[in-house]
């Protein structure tokens, strides 16, 4: 007879081989399943057996919110579109319409080699392999049979969208066929701001790559001007470059000259109706010989210069202030810093309406007004950056070839989280903006080729956007860092909300930090300027964490609670002393860690020191008030490990 430890360990083994025949089944036949917008769908790919066929999304009023589903057939197939239906509030008579989602196919990258000087477990793939980035601008699509196809969702959530759940159906159609998966969406009960709080440039070529038959300065040419320039907008972009050569410069007789801005003039006009902010000028000086070598300075092109003081009339006569930065040379070196000093000495007096801005290789360049270093030497040289802040700079920072090892950047053959954290890292160390060299910069004459988007440089560093017929298409990179600038956003909301408590308390609330519970989150996905999670669900949790605590601060009953020190801060031995101090509403009950707090005082102000043990280092706080109840809770590091979950 067989013992009852036998019968259930054949059982065990019946049940583990009808869910591996089961498992079997669902990858071979054509199914649709839903990813994450931080997931980069291999060809190979496969659905997860634990993967519940729901494709889930949240976000804010006035954001877009990137999803993705993906494809598998048994067989080849031709045509293949996807369709969706109106998404429709759970509760109300309310519905975020079909034509506010924007589904688009994903194509692939093939590549031959990685990009130099990364590790092998930070990349996503490879070499050779296919690497899934641009947009696919047809509506259909063919499909190879046991080739994982993804499907890119981006939601326009209104700006008057109600809260709540909404759902709807995500179809895909084949011949005589047809798959779909349910979408739920919640929008959260705040909104993302219309206005930028960084500023953000990608450089690009205008019109670029496909679009050499357009005719300069034709109404073709501003037409699609307008449209690029909505389309950078729509992903968050705040300021577009251009020459100053567009200003027309005729010599006269003794030296005399006359100048045409109408090009420049329209440029601007096109480019601010879109809601663009600034234009950056490139450039009024030169090196006098290679960057690097120690004799090398920087002079002045004085045709640029004699334009720009031209155009400081423009800008004085059409109120465009503040509207326009100019570059004086691309990556001044440390030889470079009094010569280049001298020449932003010299703009700032025949151009005071203009801005200097730079991508800097040395620390000290005169009054330039925006400082844009490469992150890695932001991270070496924070110090002295942070000194020319201190003195009115503004600080920016930006990537391009550089950084490579296990500094986030937006390289083809890496994750999309790396993309998105850049603008985590921003909001970390209060960061004014974020520049990239190549929006378009393509090489040779197919665009969605290698060579195209990374010739004699890292995978995909050339481009993150592509040529249609007649606009730019986007890509995985250009979406995740759209959500990565809406990530900043739900952390200024969060800190703007809290400003606004503080200020109406007044005296009682003049402890209250706005920016260290944003911090605190933010510091759950990273804590320098190259320790970050490489978990996406840690990113996506944390930005629902936020997300909870903004419609907190609006719904009963309130909590505040801030810690000295913060949240994740590393207490060694004792005695373990935690300041708590927090903000309810009138006439509540707090207690922490069960235990009663009986100082709160009229305005709802309580504090209390709280002696942490060796074995809890959580900081649990309660309050009641009205039949209601909300807890927070607070975690600090006791064995010194803070920062290091990142390299894991």
């Amino acid at each position: 007879m067989r013992t009852a430890q036998n019968t259930a360990g054949y059982l065990l083994l019946v049940i583990m081989l009808f869910s591996s025949l089961v498992f079997a089944q669902e990858i071979d036949k054509t199914v649709l399943w839903p990813s994450n917008a931080l997931n980069k769908v291999m060809r190979s790919d496969t659905p997860p057996t634990s993967s519940k066929h729901v494709l889930r999304a949240s976000g804010a009023r006035n954001e877009i919110i990137s999803s993705q589903a993906v494809f598998r057939s048994l067989r080849d197939i031709d045509v293949v579109s996807a369709h969706i239906t109106d998404l429709k509030h759970s509760e109300l008579y309310e519905v975020i319409p079909a034509s506010a989602v924007k589904l688009q196919w994903v194509r692939y990258i093939d590549i031959n080699r990685n990009t130099a000087g990364i590790p092998d477990d930070e990349l996503v793939v490879k070499a050779p392999a296919s690497v899934p980035d641009p947009f696919w601008q047809d509506a259909s699509i063919s499909v190879k049979a046991n080739r994982s196809q993804p499907l890119w969702m981006e939601i326009h959530i209104p700006d008057s969208a109600r809260p709540g759940d909404y759902s709807g159906m995500l179809q895909v159609r084949a011949p005589n066929d047809s798959f779909e998966i349910p979408v739920m969406l919640h929008v959260w009960n705040f909104a993302v701001p219309k206005q930028r709080h960084l500023s953000v440039i990608n450089w690009w070529r205008f019109p670029g790559l496909g679009f050499e038959d357009v005719e300069p300065y034709s109404e073709q040419y501003w037409n699609l001007l307008g449209r690029f320039c909505e389309f950078l907008v729509e992903h968050r972009q705040t300021d577009i470059q251009t020459s100053i050569g567009l200003i027309q410069e005729v010599a006269g007789d003794q030296r005399n000259y006359t100048y045409d801005t109408s090009r420049l003039e329209r440029y601007a006009e096109v480019a601010f109706k879109t809601g663009l902010r600034r234009i950056h000028l490139h450039s009024v000086g030169r090196r006098t010989v290679n960057l690097t070598d120690p004799s090398s300075r920087i002079v002045p092109n004085e045709s640029s210069l004699r334009r720009l003081e031209e155009w400081e009339k423009v800008i004085r006569r059409r109120d465009w202030r503040d509207r326009f930065l100019v570059s004086i040379s691309d990556e001044p070196f440390i030889h470079h810093e009094e010569s280049y000093a001298a020449m932003v000495e010299r703009v700032h007096k025949i151009a005071p309406s203009v801005r200097c801005i730079e991508a800097v290789e040395a620390e000290f360049l005169g009054k330039l007004d925006v400082y844009v270093p490469k992150l890695s030497h932001l991270n070496l040289w924070y110090e002295q950056f942070d000194q020319v802040r201190r003195e009115g700079a503004e600080l920016w920072f930006y990537t391009c070839c550089h950084p490579v090892g296990r500094y986030p950047n937006r390289f083809l053959d890496q994750s999309l989280l790396k993309v998105r954290v850049l603008h985590w890292i921003n909001y970390l160390f209060d960061l004014d903006g974020y520049l990239h060299w190549g929006l378009n910069h393509f090489a040779g004459d197919d665009p969605y080729t290698q060579e195209a988007i990374s010739k004699g440089l890292p995978l995909g560093d050339r481009a993150i956007a592509y040529p249609g017929t007649d606009k730019l298409l986007g890509s995985l990179r250009f979406s995740a860092m759209r959500d990565g600038l809406q990530d900043y956003e739900y952390l200024w909301v969060l800190e703007s909300e809290l400003s606004r408590i503080k200020q109406k308390i007044d005296k009682e609330a003049s402890w209250l930090n706005p920016r260290q519970r944003p911090l605190e989150l933010c510091r759950r996905v990273v804590s320098s300027f190259y320790e970050y999670t490489r978990d996406p669900g840690i990113m996506l949790d944390t930005r629902q964490a936020i997300a909870h605590e903004i419609e907190d601060l609006s719904t009963e009953p309130l909590l505040i609670v801030q810690t000295s020190p913060p949240e994740g801060t590393f207490v060694p031995a004792g005695p373990r002393n935690i300041g708590v101090r927090g903000l309810v509403q009138p006439g509540a009950t707090v207690t922490i860690n069960g235990k009663l707090v009986g100082n709160i005082r009229a305005s709802g102000y309580f504090l209390q020191a709280h002696f942490m043990s060796s074995d809890n280092p959580t900081i649990e706080v309660t309050v009641q008030h009205n039949g209601r109840k909300r807890t927070t809770k607070r975690t600090f590091d006791l064995q010194g490990l803070a920062g290091m979950v990142f390299a894991k």
